[in-house]
């Protein structure tokens, strides 16, 4: 299955307009990797997410997220808002509804998130996000970093580090994403 999305992924790829830029809240975003949980041993090590914003006009948008954390699962949908900071940069927030499932344990909580996307060349992005997350009946907060290079208008890869904390377990990931932007 991985090899069939990266092979229409590499297909769209080449298909795109090579002029590259990045900027757009909507997207479909494909992330694969591995954690590093508190845990020593862990069972599942992988991550994966598949995530996607839709902008709704000049700054609201809709975004959901699915991310598997190794035996951690979290699906989260809410809306969000952008706001223009200079000419290459964006300030977004965004208000989750978040359902994570860890094991037997099922918990439905929120997500409030605070970031910069910045655009440091013609084809290279930057992002940081800050992440508050009340589930588990407590309060975690983490953060990302992304760099993402548009390899087309439309598509780029990215490698990212997540700091997650979940019921005071850490899910530290190392992932590659796939971003094809609409």
């Amino acid at each position: 299955m991985k090899k069939i999305l990266l092979a229409g992924l590499a297909a769209t790829t080449i298909a795109l307009s090579t002029g590259a830029q990045a900027a757009t809240f909507t997207y479909l975003d494909y992330g694969f990797g591995k954690i590093d949980p508190d845990n020593s041993n862990p069972s599942n090590d992988d991550y994966s997410s598949l995530s996607g914003a839709f902008e709704l006009g000049n700054g609201p948008f809709i975004a959901a997220e699915s991310t598997e954390y190794g035996d951690l699962d979290v699906t989260a949908i809410g809306a969000g808002i952008y706001a223009p900071v200079g000419r290459a940069s964006n300030l977004f927030g965004t208000l989750q509804l978040v359902k994570a499932d860890y094991g037997n344990n099922d918990e439905t909580g929120y997500r409030f998130t605070a970031g910069l996307r910045s655009s440091l060349a013609d084809r290279l992005e930057f992002e940081g996000k800050f992440k508050y997350d009340d589930v588990f009946r407590e309060t975690d907060s983490s953060f990302a970093l992304a760099l993402r290079y548009y390899m087309t208008k439309n598509f780029s890869i990215g490698a990212n580090y997540d700091v997650a904390q979940f019921a005071q377990q850490d899910q530290n990931a190392i992932f590659a994403s796939l971003r094809l932007a609409l």
